[in-house]
């Protein structure tokens, strides 16, 4: 499970606010919502790294 050691609190903002932020550990994808069935901007994934960031812990 991620600590969101590479997430800020600017990048955790955007995120909420659902616009496109690149994954901050390896650069290559924009991140998307972890689940399409709950609140869908409590956890996000990227999908070439697969690291799980929660941005609401941030804030």
């Amino acid at each position: 499970m991620s600590n969101n050691t590479n997430l800020t609190r600017e990048l955790a903002i955007k995120l909420i606010r659902s616009q496109e932020v690149l994954c901050p550990k390896c650069g290559k994808s924009i991140l998307v919502s972890r689940y399409s069935y709950k609140d869908t901007n409590t956890e996000y994934k990227c999908p070439s790294c697969g690291e799980i960031y929660h941005p609401c812990k941030l804030i």
